[in-house]
This record gives structure tokens, C-alpha cells and sequence, in this order.
């Protein structure tokens, strides 16, 4: 079977505290961090020893001279300034570039499925948070069929269209929200069943609790999910 190369994009809130995220940094093939969050990264490195290949993205507003220089080809800049650092660490994370002229993954195919986890998108500035969270929409319909999903210190986002089942655990909390008020969901398996809704605002489909060890939503659009690591207490 062919290996799945698991891709962490490290943006610049809140770094991960929580074992999931830590777990999913540490067990990275390879780290794609925007250029805000390297000091941070660069610090946590040292006390943690999380050593896998990586590079650093982004406009280079936020880094320092001496960092780019020590950085040298692992620094990558972008300047155009119509999308956040995310949006180029993903787009770079997705053209293979880093498996072919950075030599990390030398005996990786030229095409391989991708696992794509996102951290430290959430915390400090409530505005980058939202803008983060929203992108998961984004980059569904750029980047179609690929597993996206982005950990929190409290649960994990991802985003589907149609239907899905997930794992689960009894009381974990699910959170709906749509961006679209066209968006119609349906769910079995939750204490609070939805019956084709249509959420207006965002906080109308949220805090559900699941019932049993799995759950189905059902959409005709794009839908973002979130799902507690612990159950309600």
C-alpha cells in the first residue's frame, strides 16, 4: 500500500499544548510553518527535539534578517499579498515542491496521497482565528479528495460536502457551522438531530452531543465540523 505522506502546516496563533497536536508535529514527514510562527517553532524545537525536515513561508514581514540568512534555502519567500501566510504554506505544501527540489523525501513518488494537518491556526487575534477556521472551505474546493483536518488544544476542524460518517465517542461535542445559508445539514446519531437546516448564523448548530460511537451528516454544501478530544463532563 502506498504511504501516505502526512504534512504539517504550523500557522502563528496559539502553539499546541495538547498531546493530539504535539503527537501530530512529532510525527510529521514534513513541516510547512509560516514565517510569524517560526520563532516560535524554532524555541519549541530546542526543548522538544521535534527534528524532521521543514521549511519556512511567507512574506517575510514578520522575520528577522539573521533568520532568513540562517534559514538559507529552507526560507521561502512570497510576496503577493491577496492571500494569508496559510493559504501559501498550503499551496505549497500541495505542489510536491518540498519532495522533489528540497531532497527531504527522496524515495517519496512523484505522486502520493496527502494527509494535511493545520496548527496553531487558532488563539491570539480572534480575527486570523476566523479567517483560519473559514479557509478549511477554501482549501476543500482548491484541493478536492485530499484530508485536510486542523487540531486545536480542545478538538479538530475538517470540512466535507455530502455525506460522511465519523468515529466517536459518547457525549463528545460536535460543533456545525456553514458559510452559506443555502447550506442545508442533516445528522444521525446526535442528541439534537437536524433535519435538512439551514443555519443562518453560526452559533445555531453548535454544542450537539453524540449519542453513541459514530455520527452521519448529510449537506448539499460545504460544511465545517468540529469535534471535542474529551466528552462533556
Amino acid at each position: 500500500m502506498e504511504k501516505t505522506q502526512h504534512i504539517v502546516i504550523l500557522a502563528a496563533g496559539d502553539f499546541p499544548t495538547h498531546p493530539v497536536p504535539l503527537r501530530a508535529l512529532r510525527e510529521a514527514d514534513f513541516v510547512v510553518c509560516c514565517d510569524s510562527a517560526y520563532g516560535k517553532w524554532k524555541t519549541e524545537n530546542g526543548k522538544r527535539k521535534m527534528e524532521m525536515p521543514f521549511v519556512v513561508i511567507g512574506d517575510g514581514d514578520s522575520l528577522p534578517e539573521a533568520d532568513k540568512h540562517a534559514l538559507g534555502n529552507r526560507w521561502i519567500q512570497v510576496d503577493e499579498q491577496d492571500y494569508n501566510d496559510l493559504h501559501k504554506a498550503m499551496a505549497y505544501a500541495m505542489s510536491g515542491t518540498w519532495n522533489t527540489e528540497r531532497g527531504t523525501l527522496p524515495d517519496a513518488p512523484a505522486h502520493f496521497p496527502l494527509h494535511i494537518t493545520i496548527l496553531g491556526a487558532t488563539g491570539r487575534r480572534e480575527d486570523h482565528t476566523l479567517g483560519n477556521i473559514s479557509y478549511l472551505v477554501t482549501f476543500a474546493e482548491e484541493y478536492p479528495g485530499v484530508d485536510i483536518e486542523m487540531l486545536t488544544d480542545h478538538g479538530r476542524f475538517c470540512t466535507f460536502s455530502g455525506t460522511r460518517t465519523f468515529s466517536a465517542f459518547p457525549h463528545q461535542q460536535v460543533s456545525i457551522f456553514t458559510l452559506d445559508a443555502a447550506t442545508a445539514v442533516s445528522s444521525e446519531g446526535l442528541r439534537w438531530p437536524l433535519d435538512r437546516f439551514r443555519p443562518t448564523r453560526w452559533w445555531q448548530a453548535t454544542l450537539n452531543d453524540v449519542l453513541a460511537d459514530s455520527f452521519t451528516l448529510a449537506s448539499n454544501g460545504p460544511v465545517i465540523v468540529f469535534r471535542t478530544y474529551d466528552p462533556k463532563r
